[in-house]
C-alpha cells in the first residue's frame, strides 16, 4: 500500500512540474482591487480555503476574507439566503440544492478510511466497509482481525464528508452501526480513532494525522494516480459555491483559486488539484 508520504511526494512533483512555488517568488501586490468576502460551509474545505485566502491576500492586500465553517449544508443554505459570498461544500449538490447556485470545483478529495495503527486489518472490501457501518459486521474477527468489537466513527449530518460517505459507501442509507461515535469535525474523527484501537473512521485525505493507518479498499490504496484513473472508489469534489447575491469579487477569487497559482496551493495543501496545469 502506498503511504501518505508517497502521496505527498507525488504532489510535490506535481508542484515542481507546474513551475516555481508561489512561496519562493512573492507576487506583486495589486492594490487596485479591494473589498470583503465572506465564506461559510464545509469543515473539510475550510483549511484549504484558509490557505488559498492567505495567498490571495498576498496578491490583493486590500481584500478582507472572513472564513467560517459549519458544514456543507450551512454553506448551501447561506448561498441560497445570500448571507455569504462563497459557500464551501465537500460533495456534489443535489438537483434541488443546486437551483440558483453555481458549483466551482477547486480540488478532488479522497475519503480515506482510517484505523488505529495497532489494528492488523489493512484491507477491506467495499461490501465489508458497508457492512460495518450498517451494523451487519460488528467485530474485527469478521473481517480477518482480532476478536474485538468494532467502534464505527461517523460525522454529523451537516457534514459533506458524511453525505459523500453515505452516498458512496452506504448507497444513501443511514449508518446503523451499534455504539457508533459521532464526530463534529475531521479532527475529531482522527482523535477518536487515535484514541481507540477498536475504532474505524473516515476523513478527507488532507485531514490525515500521524498514527492513523490507511485501510485499502478492494486492494486499491488512495493516491493521486488511483484518483485520476478512477480505480479508488471513494472520491468527491471540493467546491466553492456562488449565487445571484454573491459579489463579483467572489468570482475573482474563484478564478484565481482555479488558476495555475491557486492549484499549486491546492496541491501543496494535500489535495489533488481539480485542474492540473
Amino acid at each position: 500500500m502506498r503511504s501518505k508520504l508517497g502521496f505527498v511526494l507525488l504532489l510535490i512533483l506535481f508542484v515542481a512540474a507546474c513551475g516555481q512555488s508561489t512561496t519562493t517568488v512573492p507576487p506583486t501586490p495589486d492594490t487596485s482591487i479591494s473589498g470583503r468576502l465572506t465564506f461559510a460551509g464545509s469543515t473539510t474545505v475550510q483549511p484549504l480555503a484558509d490557505a488559498l485566502a492567505r495567498a490571495f491576500r498576498e496578491r490583493y492586500p486590500n481584500v478582507v476574507l472572513e472564513i467560517a465553517a459549519g458544514g456543507t449544508q450551512v454553506g448551501i443554505d447561506a448561498i441560497h439566503d445570500g448571507t455569504v459570498d462563497l459557500g464551501m461544500a465537500s460533495r456534489s449538490l443535489s438537483l434541488q440544492e443546486a437551483v440558483g447556485i453555481t458549483q466551482h470545483q477547486i480540488a478532488v478529495d479522497v475519503i480515506a478510511i482510517v484505523a488505529h495503527s495497532s489494528n492488523p486489518v489493512k484491507n477491506l472490501t467495499l461490501d465489508q466497509l458497508r457492512g460495518i457501518y450498517l451494523g451487519q459486521l460488528t467485530a474485527w474477527n469478521q473481517v480477518g482481525g482480532p476478536e474485538r468489537k468494532i467502534v464505527a466513527v461517523v460525522r454529523g449530518k451537516n457534514s459533506g464528508t458524511r453525505g459523500a460517505f453515505d452516498e458512496l459507501v452506504l448507497k444513501g442509507q443511514d449508518p446503523a452501526a451499534p455504539g457508533a461515535q459521532i464526530a463534529v469535525t475531521a479532527g475529531d474523527v482522527a482523535a477518536m480513532v487515535l484514541d481507540d484501537p477498536n475504532a474505524i473512521g473516515y476523513v478527507g485525505f488532507g485531514n490525515l494525522e500521524p498514527g492513523l493507518d490507511l485501510i485499502v479498499i478492494d486492494g486499491v490504496a488512495p493516491d493521486e494516480e488511483t484518483v485520476r484513473n478512477n480505480s479508488y472508489p471513494l472520491v468527491r469534489p471540493l467546491l466553492l459555491l456562488t449565487g445571484p447575491l454573491s459579489q463579483p469579487l467572489a468570482l475573482k477569487f474563484v478564478e484565481w483559486a482555479t488558476s495555475q497559482e491557486g492549484q499549486q496551493i491546492v496541491a501543496a495543501s494535500g489535495w489533488v488539484p481539480a485542474k492540473p496545469h
